[in-house]
């Protein structure tokens, strides 16, 4: 919880300033996120196509995840705009490109794609060693994005937070209405 609180001082703040100075300038620092985001994507549709063909019992949970990602990340955009937290590379002097003043730090698309990916991996696959692997790239995703100084800390927790919440429900609620039919 005390990695949530977007407050000047907190540990997010310190942890995300000592992250982002350390390695912001590094090249190449940007494909540690983006890499990781596609092959999450891949790994997602892949687990749903693989859920559509293979166990056909969680079709439904799987697609209406899917879905929820999509919720989950319009959700993340609209809390950027009533939040409008300046992200840390506008903050500080990291020497690298930042994204133009509109462009919100809190919460982080980035992580919520990249664990809303992984909870749709877990319902598709059912399998607790390719569910490892996609939370392990969600992290590296998350981390990313701090070290490159386009989020704080609790930026990408709120957003893997957010993920997690919406898609969860929404599955949750397609699992309920797969029992009522049945």
């Amino acid at each position: 919880m005390v990695l949530l609180l977007p407050f000047p001082g907190s540990l997010s703040v310190q942890v995300t300033r000592a992250a982002a100075t350390s390695f912001s300038g590094t090249p190449g620092i940007e494909l540690l996120s983006e890499v990781p985001l596609v092959l999450l994507a891949i790994a997602t549709a892949a687990a749903l196509a693989h859920a559509w063909w293979k166990k056909t019992r969680y079709r439904l949970t799987a697609t209406f995840a899917a879905a929820g990602v999509l919720v989950a990340y319009a959700a993340s955009e609209g809390i950027k705009l009533l939040l409008a937290e300046p992200r840390p590379c506008s903050v500080w002097d990291l020497g690298v490109q930042c994204p133009p003043a509109g462009d919100w730090s809190l919460p982080s698309n980035h992580a919520t794609l990249a664990f809303g990916g992984v909870v749709v991996i877990a319902i598709a696959t059912r399998s607790m060693l390719v569910t490892s692997g996609a939370v392990l790239l969600a992290i590296t995703v998350a981390a990313g994005r701090v070290l490159e100084g386009s989020h704080y800390l609790h930026d990408v927790a709120a957003g893997a937070v957010l993920a997690i919440v919406i898609v969860g429900v929404t599955a949750m609620l397609a699992n309920a209405q797969v029992r009522t039919d049945q």
